[in-house]
């Protein structure tokens, strides 16, 4: 059954382009080694945007797919191929778990809820657990793949499970809004946290989506 909020996948992308323009060149300077990692996460979400936008007709999985392929066309961005293996598994997981855009936008917001007005905070459902489980999952499947572990099917990973709610627990240590611990604590916990300038740009990546979707609450 088509996804009746495609759209809003771009305007997610968008969001999240619009950060890393702004930080474009402080994250060039954060790259010690080649000096142009911000040039290449703008190449990459401005290919995500076109990508999505193209998708008028996809569910949620199939048009992560679709950015992950065009992702993978950026010759010369490496950041673009692990973004490509990361969307490649998050895909996976919400087409094997029947996850739609608007089970993630309603997971997302009740998550930024929760800070901003508890009492208003919806209480947990068989779907959000069902959000998570696919979000956990594909964690660990980008995380394999970039170890070189990948099975052909993943399960949900206790370990993964674990990592993430370290990961979160050092981010709240390290302060924020709900919104920049549970971007710290991903960025963190996937295979972006190998580089800093891979994990401060996949933070504020993430940061910035986590922000478009409690706007879209």
């Amino acid at each position: 059954m088509p996804d009746s909020r495609k759209t809003d996948l771009a305007a997610l992308f968008q969001a999240a382009l619009d950060c890393l323009i702004e930080q474009q060149q402080q994250l060039n300077r954060l790259d010690t080694f080649n000096g142009n990692h911000g040039d290449h996460m703008v190449e990459i979400f401005q290919s995500a945007v076109e990508a999505a936008r193209q998708d008028g007709e996809s569910d949620l999985a199939e048009a992560m797919q679709n950015a992950s392929l065009t992702l993978r066309g950026l010759t010369g961005n490496g950041s673009a191929r692990l973004y490509a293996h990361g969307l490649e598994q998050f895909a996976h997981q919400f087409r094997q778990h029947g996850i739609s855009l608007d089970d993630l936008l309603a997971y997302g917001q009740n998550l930024l809820r929760e800070e901003n007005d508890p009492e208003q905070s919806a209480p947990g459902s068989a779907r959000s657990g069902t959000v998570l489980k696919a979000l956990v999952a594909g964690l660990s499947g980008w995380s394999q793949s970039e170890s070189e572990r990948a099975r052909k099917v993943h399960s949900l990973n206790l370990g993964a499970l674990f990592e993430l709610g370290m990961a979160y627990l050092q981010a709240r240590g390290r302060g924020g809004s709900k919104a920049e611990i549970l971007a710290d604590a991903a960025a963190s916990a996937s295979p972006l946290g190998a580089l800093p300038h891979r994990y401060q740009s996949g933070k504020l990546a993430i940061q910035s989506l986590l922000q478009a979707i409690g706007q879209e609450g």
